[in-house]
């Protein structure tokens, strides 16, 4: 009982982490939309937050399942609903170092050798793409710390 309420806690402490980065990615979700629709001149052009590489409309659909799913994912951590798994941790912390590293370099090619290219000096979109390479490394560090955990808890014989 000690086991699941301590993993309860730390699935809702990661979760508070995982709705902070998708506040980030919506942050610009919406003002891009805001500055496609009804630009403010507070806020960086469209064109800021737009590599070009995906028109914008199919952008927008992909961001929004994007946003569903990553809220799911968010729910069922501060829910405590969340299920451990050593496996789905090891993948989420593949694909997310992946991911990271790609970007990191784009990132850092944009600033260096090629910041007047559509996709590396496309400097805002890469940072985002870096939000969600995070949530992918928070989430599959959730599940490969409590996930060995609770396999490791299990007496032998019992499974």
């Amino acid at each position: 009982m000690a086991d699941s309420v301590s993993g309860q806690g730390a699935s809702r402490s990661y979760g508070w982490l995982l709705l902070g980065l998708l506040l980030v990615f919506l942050f610009r979700v919406v003002v891009q939309l805001i500055q496609a629709f009804s630009p403010v001149t507070a806020l960086p052009s469209f064109d800021t937050w737009q590599s070009g590489a995906v028109p914008y409309p199919l952008l927008v659909v992909f961001q929004i399942i994007i946003l569903i799913g990553c809220g799911r994912v968010v729910w069922s951590f501060l829910s405590g609903t969340v299920v451990p798994s050593d496996k789905k941790g090891r993948f989420l912390l593949i694909v997310g170092w992946t991911y990271f590293i790609v970007m990191g370099l784009r990132l850092l090619i944009g600033l260096t050798v090629a910041p007047d290219h559509f996709w590396f000096g496309a400097i805002v979109p890469t940072i985002f793409h870096l939000v969600l390479a995070c949530f992918l490394l928070v989430s599959g560090s959730f599940h490969t710390a409590t996930g060995a955990c609770s396999v490791a808890s299990i007496p032998e014989g019992a499974a």
